[in-house]
């Protein structure tokens, strides 16, 4: 099951809006921890890859067309795609599959949009980008974080800090990119 949860930002004449695809099974309230600590990875929670990529895409981990340009057009959706690593795991006990122990990951944001001399814009915090359940212990996960201009920037230099938390361990790690918004773009 896939799903979009929008959220508006309203600052300074700016009006946007963020996007963030949920991947598969969702958790409900009904699933319980097994009782066992969360797994963490051998490896420092990072991003291993970070790009702009075309709209509509992202087919999963490493299909994506990547976008040749930071230059946006005012309006234009700003998609980012991440594959982080040294996630963690938080063993989970699911209703949807009669008690059998499963692995949960989850991953939220902040993002924060700032002008070049570093004036906040607006931003957004702890929102949800993937939550997934699964009968393995993962090892490949994409994150796709779409930020759509409901009401387009104007034209100008920003820059947006994204910070994703890996929620079951409580790492964090950002990803600073440079955008443009111009009347002429190139994707």
């Amino acid at each position: 099951m896939n799903s979009t949860l929008i959220v508006m930002l309203l600052a300074f004449g700016i009006t946007s809006i963020v996007s963030f695809q949920l991947s598969s099974a969702q958790t409900d309230n009904g699933n319980a921890t097994t009782g066992q600590e969360v797994i963490t990875s051998n490896g420092t929670f990072a991003s291993s890859l970070d790009l702009f990529v075309v709209p509509e895409t992202v087919g999963g981990y490493g299909v994506y067309e990547e976008r040749v340009s930071n230059t946006f057009a005012p309006g234009e959706d700003i998609v980012l795609y991440s594959e982080p690593v040294g996630f963690s795991y938080k063993p989970i006990i699911s209703n949807l599959t009669n008690g059998e122990s499963q692995f949960l990951m989850n991953f939220t944001a902040d993002l924060l949009i700032t002008d070049t001399e570093g004036n906040v814009l607006g931003g957004f915090q702890d929102l949800p980008i993937s939550e997934i359940i699964s009968h393995h212990q993962n090892k490949e996960v994409n994150l796709v974080i779409t930020l759509s201009q409901s009401s387009p920037f104007p034209e100008g230099n920003y820059r947006v800090l994204y910070t994703v938390h890996d929620e079951p361990s409580g790492n964090t790690f950002e990803i600073t990119k440079d955008v443009t918004v111009a009347t002429s773009s190139n994707t």
